[in-house]
């Protein structure tokens, strides 16, 4: 069963005992919001409970930060007004697979769900960054993150100076990296300068601990870019790397053993198709760049 690891008169994060992932919901005076709904039937159902006891008159959203399947497979549970994901996770063409990812967990442990497994279909789709979405004084911001996932994206809830970021700045996991450590890097490279548009304070990140100040979610940016960086020299150098020194920062070494594997035989093929180079003068500091421009924000008003 979940549990509540924070709570406060806007805020609930539930926490699945697999994996330390964070489902979160939110209520403000005209919408819940409810994200990535995971993972156990019973551990859903509890969140679809309390959003049903906070409702009220209020409409419900979904959002997805990302296709993996763990995040996902609480969709049908919900009778979402609007669902929100990116553009590129509704047009994702391993979709099958990914179902069938979660009809195997299911089927591998006789878990029985009283809800269809469908893969999400979006009713708002972020295909830019700073595209804004208004209900009523609920603004949100939403900004691609690739890296993680090609389809990851992160939301900034205005008025709660809240950022939540889907697979990224964990206090548990080191940069998982599913697609591309060169989108991985942009993507964190970008984060003080969506920090400086939006002023979030708070980061809720899909697997561990919520960082509860901005020194926090920085310390955990850094770390993110340390190990891409330090990963990148051992390819590049033939160096070996640290990893004692990595299992020491994070607990799990069994399963994530293999995570760090996958990281090195990745960043290894876009070494080799020279997708990055090693260049120790040009990381003068792990603070980052800003955002690229990319034209006018856009914003769609729902009042």
């Amino acid at each position: 069963m979940n549990h509540i690891i924070y709570r406060d008169p806007y805020i609930t994060i539930f926490q699945s005992v697999l994996f330390q992932t964070n489902s979160t919901v939110i209520k403000t005076d005209e919408v819940v919001l409810v994200v990535d709904p995971a993972w156990l039937p019973d551990e859903v159902l509890a969140i679809r409970q309390y959003v049903d006891l906070i409702r009220e008159d209020r409409a419900v959203f979904l959002i997805f930060t990302h296709s993996d399947y763990d995040h996902i497979l609480g969709y049908r549970a919900f009778d979402a007004d609007k669902v929100f994901m990116t553009e590129a996770f509704a047009n994702n063409p391993g979709k099958e697979d990914i179902i069938e990812q979660i009809l195997e967990f299911d089927e591998k442990y006789y878990i029985e769900r009283p809800y269809p497994i469908e893969y999400p279909k979006g009713d708002f789709l972020v295909f830019r960054d700073g595209v804004h979405y208004r209900h009523g004084n609920t603004k949100m911001t939403f900004y691609l993150a690739p890296g993680h996932t090609a389809d990851s994206m992160m939301v900034v809830i205005w008025q709660l100076g809240l950022c939540i970021a889907g697979d990224y700045l964990s206090n548990i996991e080191f940069p998982f990296i599913y697609h591309s450590s060169v989108e991985y890097e942009r993507t964190l490279d970008k984060m003080p300068r969506i920090h400086d548009r939006n002023w979030f304070t708070r980061l809720i990140p899909g697997h561990g601990d919520p960082a509860l100040n901005i020194n926090d979610w920085l310390r955990r940016r850094t770390e993110s870019l340390a190990y891409i960086y330090a990963l990148r020299e051992s390819i590049a150098t033939g160096v070996p790397f640290d990893e004692d020194s990595l299992w020491t920062r994070y607990r799990y070494p069994r399963l994530q053993q293999q995570y760090h594997t996958n990281n090195v035989m990745l960043m290894r093929r876009e070494y080799e198709q020279g997708l990055w180079t090693w260049d120790p003068d040009a990381l003068s500091d792990l603070h980052s760049a800003d955002l690229p421009e990319q034209g006018s924000e856009l914003e769609e008003d729902n009042d």
